[in-house]
Parts: C-alpha cells; structure tokens; sequence
C-alpha cells in the first residue's frame, strides 16, 4: 500500500487541499453532518484517540498535574506533554476548543441544575 506524503505534494497542490479540506469542515451545517463525516472518515478509535487528546487539554487548562492526568486518562508522559506544547502556542486550536468546551459544560450544568428544580 502506497503512503501519501502531503509534503512530496508540489506547495500549490498542497495549499490547495489543505484550504479545500478547512472549507470542506467548514461547510458542514449541523451536528449531526458533523458526526456523519467525522464517522466516515475516522475509525472509532481515531475519534477516540482526539478526543483523549482534547480532554487531556481541558485538564492542562484547569491546572491538572500530569500524574494526575496520567492516572485519570491512562496515558503517557509524552502524550500530555505533545498536548501541552500545543496548547502553548499563540494559535493554538486547543485553547479556542476548550475555552468553547468550557462555555458547552457550564451551559450543560446550568441545565441539569434548572431542569432538577
């Protein structure tokens, strides 16, 4: 089986794909188209495999150690510390995904807490 190589790919080639890949995303109107693609393109447990990454970033962001992350997610050093290097930098999709997924978690709990009484 071939391997593709984004960067063999002359840089107008690849510029093109990786703005059409951005606005192919970006086009998706919903949830649920959101999770058709992802399902189709993804195996479960690539999903899987961001996710953990994405929570590992919620943890960083909330001031979690790393033993700590180690023995709640059951992952490797050089994984959190792949994350954490990330999630430093100035354009960091981590930080816009979390800042995001903490806003979704208040919401949900405000909810919980409105539909308990």
């Amino acid at each position: 089986m071939t391997v593709f190589h984004l960067n063999k790919l002359p840089k107008e080639k690849r510029i093109q794909m990786i703005g059409e890949f951005y606005d192919m995303v970006d086009s998706l109107k919903d949830r649920n188209e959101v999770r058709l693609f992802f399902k189709s393109l993804l195996s479960a447990d690539e999903i899987a495999s961001l996710m953990r990454r994405i929570e590992i970033a919620m943890l960083l962001s909330s001031g979690q150690k790393y033993e700590d992350i180690i023995k709640t997610m059951k992952v490797g050093r050089d994984k959190i510390s792949s994350v954490h290097k990330a999630l430093l930098q100035d354009d960091s999709g981590y930080a816009i995904i979390v800042e995001r997924l903490i806003e979704n978690r208040k919401k949900w709990v405000e909810k919980v807490k409105k539909d308990k009484k």
